[in-house]
């Protein structure tokens, strides 16, 4: 994982109050270049993607449109599960184009390991998950991302079709502010 964050800052900003946000205008501006990988397990002893909802026309919907998925997928500096753990991608696709298949996506990334455990980065929008290449907005984040923008760029990295289980690549650019 690359990032740009000075190596002896003190990442983790205290507590949201008044004064932080007065003085976030003086704050320095960070840019961080995070990789990883996530797994998405629609099935097996891992299962972490769950159905939640499904529309009316979803089983006749070519693109699946209405269904919505709920996540809680393990990320890793790897694309094996058994590689480092640095947290969990949490949150909910749902399938929201009647003509194409694409997720309109709120994920958040949680970082429970390393260097910025405790923080997390907020993604939010629309993912032509049959496209190579996909782009999202970073819209937030809290802790060390506290008001991040940015970025993420995703492929899928393996799908084992049959049995609906995704390793997706994730490299995300963010803005943010020391503390």
């Amino acid at each position: 994982m690359a990032d740009r964050a000075p190596a002896n800052s003190n990442l983790c900003p205290k507590p949201m109050d008044d004064d932080w946000f007065e003085k976030v205008d003086q704050s320095k501006e960070i840019r961080t270049k995070l990789h990883f990988y996530f797994h998405d397990n629609a099935t097996g002893e891992h299962q972490s993607v769950w159905v939640v909802a499904k529309s009316e026309i979803t089983h006749i919907s070519p693109t699946n449109f209405g269904l919505i998925y709920m996540v809680d997928n393990l990320m890793t500096v790897g694309p094996e599960p058994s590689s480092e753990v640095l947290g969990r991608v949490q949150g909910s696709p749902g399938f929201a184009d009647l003509n194409n298949t694409a997720f309109a996506l709120g994920l958040n990334f949680v970082f429970t390991e390393g260097k910025y455990k405790g923080s997390s980065i907020c993604v939010l929008g629309r993912n032509p998950v049959l496209e190579k290449v996909r782009e999202l907005p970073i819209v937030g984040g809290t802790g060390v991302f506290r008001m991040a923008r940015g970025i993420a760029i995703t492929s899928t990295y393996f799908l084992d079709e049959p049995n609906n289980n995704v390793i997706l690549e994730y490299t995300l650019y963010v803005t943010h502010y020391s503390d």
